[in-house]
């Protein structure tokens, strides 16, 4: 997953995360950072950035898990990256356990 996330890092075209209904003018986003730490059976990821897509965390996520799940290899994280295609990607991790922790201006 941390192998995976290294490549989501600096500026990128993020059309395979955004949701059809995106109203945001561009897909281009920076991915300053992404923190990825495990404690017991619970993983935690935090992503920093100046803005997001629709459901582009959510869709980095379910696609970070099937790394974690060996449902895919990096190989098959890097190409539906890469493909810019909204089906390539991943089913999105549940909005549940999603939390927004700090907006700074």
């Amino acid at each position: 997953m941390k192998k995976g996330a290294k490549f989501l890092l600096g500026t990128h075209d993020f059309s395979t995360f955004r949701a059809s209904t995106c109203g945001a003018k561009s897909p281009i986003k920076t991915m300053e950072k992404i923190l990825i730490k495990k404690n017991k059976d619970k993983i935690t990821l935090q992503f920093t950035s100046r803005s997001f897509l629709q459901q582009q965390v959510r869709s980095m996520v379910g696609c970070l898990k099937y790394l974690g799940e060996t449902k895919w290899n990096l190989k098959d994280f890097i190409k539906s990256f890469k493909s810019k295609n909204r089906l390539k990607c991943a089913p999105p991790a549940p909005a549940c356990g999603l939390y927004l922790v700090k907006v700074e201006y």
